[in-house]
């Protein structure tokens, strides 16, 4: 039996502060229609970068994602979505990784391992990324450069993802803007599986990532790069792919060994 999970894809200005960001999914879930259950958004993005690039510390960072998980409950209870929101930073130990945190209408807020790659000496790799199974669809996250990697791309597929979604907050992404949507066709056929690029802007600043959404054939169904807030919907199928963690680990290993080739030093 065909399982599919309507999702909407939100694209905002990512300078807003935790409240104002709120007041916006608020307003979202206004627009959407009663078939949506799933929010996915990118975080703020000048709270983070400030942390990548140590300009603020953890402790005041860590403020931030409390402020802002809180206000996203307070904001999904009112109405019945969850909301999928990321990247955010968590510490274990010394080490802080990328998160992608699911908040949901019900219950506390749930948060799966990130990135493949690290990002610089503030944000460690993970050993294993983690995919969200939401109502029996899963969804698989790529972080910055790893849309760059088709080994990264080939570890979503092989860990049984009905979509890859590729995460590009502008400041953070170092690409141009018409090369993530390029190489978001490329990973969708590629791997026979649609892809959802997760962009956003910077007004004040002028600076974006688009966000856009490519079937498994590589046909562009919805594609922004404006620096308006917008939001469209897609039905996510589920896929029913095998699980194959013998090919999840031999990617892994080539994308260890090619950080080590010297032709690959200019990634993260």
């Amino acid at each position: 039996m065909s399982y599919r999970r309507a999702v909407a894809v939100v694209r905002l200005d990512l300078s807003a502060s935790s409240r104002m960001y709120a007041e916006s999914i608020s307003d979202v879930l206004e627009q959407i229609s009663s078939n949506v259950s799933l929010l996915l958004c990118l975080s703020s993005v000048t709270s983070l970068y400030d942390f990548i690039n140590g300009r603020k510390r953890y402790s005041n960072y860590r403020n931030y994602v409390r402020s802002i998980t809180k206000k996203l409950l307070n904001v999904v209870r009112r109405r019945n979505v969850s909301i999928i929101i990321t990247p955010l930073v968590r510490k274990g130990g010394a080490k802080a990784h990328f998160t992608t945190a699911i908040i949901p209408p019900l219950g506390q807020p749930v948060f799966k391992a990130g990135n493949i790659l690290p990002i610089n000496d503030k944000i460690s790799s993970n050993k294993t990324p983690e995919v969200f199974e939401v109502s029996n669809v899963k969804l698989c996250f790529i972080y910055l450069k790893e849309l760059e990697v088709p080994e990264a791309a080939r570890i979503c597929k092989f860990l049984g993802s009905d979509a890859i979604v590729a995460v590009n907050p502008p400041l953070l992404t170092e690409r141009d803007p018409e090369l993530t949507l390029k190489l978001g066709v490329v990973r969708a056929v590629e791997n026979n599986i649609p892809l959802v690029g997760l962009g956003g802007y910077l007004a004040g600043k002028r600076v974006q990532q688009p966000t856009f959404l490519v079937n498994s054939s590589g046909e562009v169904v919805d594609f922004y790069n404006d620096y308006e807030p917008a939001v469209f919907e897609v039905e996510i199928e589920r896929l029913d792919r095998s699980v194959r963690l013998d090919l999840v680990r031999k990617y892994l290993k080539l994308i260890r060994e090619m950080r080590t080739h010297p032709s690959y030093r200019d990634l993260p």
